[in-house]
């Protein structure tokens, strides 16, 4: 190659570079977008002043739940989930859990223990792919019930809940399921 041609070739590889390397920064750098306004960041304390808790019911994404191949599966599914605690309907909450803990929860006891309870504020942080058939949703909410009904080891009637629960692929869609997943809550008072 003539040594006059090499210079414009430089800059036009120089450019090129430049020009992909800005593209590539944009698109790394855009948020996930979701049908619904359902993507959230993640915050430790709540916007919701404590005279409006447990705040909105609408389950959320953080930009990484969202991309998750099954993050508005799992979204669906804990929005009928807490749907149905928020009513106090057992029978939707049961066909938001898998066939196991319906055996381990009779209707009289989940009523009871239930019949105060909103949940909101509802955030997913990160799913997580255990199995081709289970998934491990880590995520945050505020619970407010009564002080009869607050769990014994933290009599609040606001509670901020960091949760990992398990999630199971049952009989074609996902349901919470029970597991050591579950054992690594922690809480605190609003």
């Amino acid at each position: 190659m003539p040594s006059r041609l090499l210079l414009p070739v430089v800059l036009v590889v120089a450019a090129l570079t430049a020009a992909t390397g800005v593209l590539a920064r944009d698109l790394y750098q855009r948020p996930a977008q979701a049908a619904g306004d359902r993507i959230a960041l993640p915050s430790d304390s709540s916007p919701v002043p404590r005279s409006a808790q447990p705040g909105g019911t609408t389950v959320q994404r953080s930009p990484d739940a969202a991309l998750h191949p099954d993050g508005e599966r799992v979204r669906d599914l804990l929005q009928r989930y807490f749907d149905a605690i928020n009513a106090g309907d057992y029978d939707q909450w049961a066909t938001a859990v898998t066939g196991e803990r319906v055996a381990r929860t009779p209707r009289a006891r989940w009523e009871s223990d239930y019949e105060t309870t909103r949940n909101g504020t509802i955030l997913v942080h990160r799913v997580e792919t255990v199995s081709p058939t289970r998934l491990r949703v880590l995520m945050t909410f505020v619970s407010t019930q009564s002080l009869a009904k607050a769990p014994a080891d933290l009599q609040a009637d606001c509670i901020r809940w960091r949760v990992v629960y398990p999630v199971q692929e049952d009989a074609g869609s996902l349901r919470v399921d029970f597991g050591t997943e579950g054992s690594t809550s922690q809480s605190t008072a609003c």
